[in-house]
């Protein structure tokens, strides 16, 4: 027993470098935004390029809400069309697109174009990249199909493109279903995480991500790189190509777009893992470019090279939290010091990391979490499941596309 011990401590103590690292990460990313300045940069106002809406659909008659939202935009109505690339095969999500497009008024109508595909070549990036073809718009603007966007979206997220130099800007997404059961209020105060903390700092080194919806991407971007149709998360693979070019991309975090998360743990776990899998196929893809571009500080080669080594060191979240319980069940029995205390409490502070941003992210999205411990055990199983797609992406296995399930289709199909 006191060689099973002794191993475990091992392990265990060994655990604590890369667990600690993690978590000063996600402590800096504490710091840096509660220093950081709110206020966003003020662009100029009458700036009214021509504008494409693309929204990809597969199977979500949810799209309905999304188009409507489209279409009562403050902007020039002759400055913005909206591109719908339907690949539905289940015989309701076309047919209530069909009957949606007859109810509107003849004005409406001319600024919507459905493309319907043979097939699903490419997936969204595919579908994305036959949208552009057909495409007027200056800057084209990428909606999942489940997302709302405010009157005065288009009007604010075109601004930033009046610097020549800016290929991309990011608004946020918050989530109308957070608080739906525990699995949206983890998924919910996960993605929050992203928009609130990592987002923040990102843009602050010029490097904001591409989150694949409430994005303006300029056209000429899309018509030099393409979105990979081989890539299962073509927004990254499309993030690193920018970066590694040198243009400008600008996060708009006071911009909101209302989006939905998973509610169930299967299609969390799914949605997890294709991020995971293609984040990092992109950067192994992309390696090189990055590594030796010349447009890329070392200050930024380093964060983008964290980023993607952040996922391996998950395995020591696994390490110290099982070889800390059996220490706990080898150990000989004693009573408790003051000295057991102090270590308990100080390996606690300087673990957290993680917790802390978690619960203070879900209080900037008023995410009701009232128990902490089925977030953390989530958060383990999560882990789990990004260390087993990190190696599957590393050893260049294959992944196949997912789309989420959305709760609001139940509502319209």
């Amino acid at each position: 027993m006191n060689e099973i011990y002794q191993i475990a401590s091992n392990i265990y103590y060994l655990s604590l470098f890369p667990l600690f690292f993690l978590s000063f990460i996600f402590y800096f990313l504490l710091f840096f935004r509660l220093v950081a300045r709110k206020n966003e940069k003020i662009y100029a106002k009458n700036f009214f390029p021509k504008v494409s809406i693309q929204i990809p659909v597969y199977n979500d008659p949810i799209v309905i809400r999304c188009i409507k939202s489209c279409l009562y935009q403050n902007y020039p109505k002759d400055r913005y069309e909206i591109i719908v690339v339907d690949d539905s095969d289940d015989n309701v999500t076309t047919k209530l697109l069909e009957n949606f497009i007859k109810s509107l008024n003849t004005d409406d109508k001319k600024r919507i174009k459905i493309i319907r595909r043979n097939g699903r070549r490419g997936f969204k990036a595919g579908a994305l990249n036959d949208a552009l073809k057909i495409s007027n718009g200056e800057i084209v603007v990428v909606l999942d199909s489940d997302t709302i966007i405010p009157k005065n979206f288009l009007r604010k997220i075109v601004q930033p493109f009046k610097d020549k130099e800016v290929a991309l800007v990011q608004a946020k997404q918050v989530y109308l279903n957070k608080n739906q059961n525990i699995i949206s209020k983890f998924a919910a105060t996960l993605q929050s995480i992203y928009y609130n903390f990592s987002l923040l700092l990102y843009s602050k080194f010029k490097l904001t991500f591409c989150a694949g919806s409430a994005v303006a991407i300029r056209r000429s971007i899309l018509e030099k790189f393409k979105w990979d149709e081989e890539s299962v998360t073509e927004d990254m693979d499309l993030s690193l190509k920018i970066f590694s070019e040198g243009y400008k991309t600008v996060y708009l975090q006071n911009l909101k777009a209302k989006a939905e998360v998973p509610f169930k743990l299967s299609h969390l776990l799914k949605q997890q893992a294709r991020w995971t899998f293609g984040i990092c196929r992109a950067f192994i893809d992309n390696f090189k470019l990055i590594l030796f571009s010349s447009k890329l500080n070392i200050l930024q080669k380093t964060l983008l090279l964290l980023i993607f080594f952040c996922y391996p060191l998950g395995i020591s979240i696994f390490s110290f939290t099982f070889s800390g319980i059996i220490r706990v069940a080898f150990d000989d029995p004693k009573p408790l010091t003051f000295s057991d205390f102090v270590e308990f409490l100080s390996t606690f502070i300087i673990t957290s990391g993680f917790l802390f941003v978690f619960i203070f992210s879900a209080k900037i999205e008023k995410i009701k979490i009232n128990d902490i411990f089925l977030p953390l055990f989530l958060g383990l199983l999560n882990t789990l499941n990004n260390i087993l797609f990190f190696f599957r992406a590393f050893l260049s296995k294959k992944f196949y596309w997912y789309r989420t399930p959305k709760i609001g289709n139940s509502r319209l199909s």
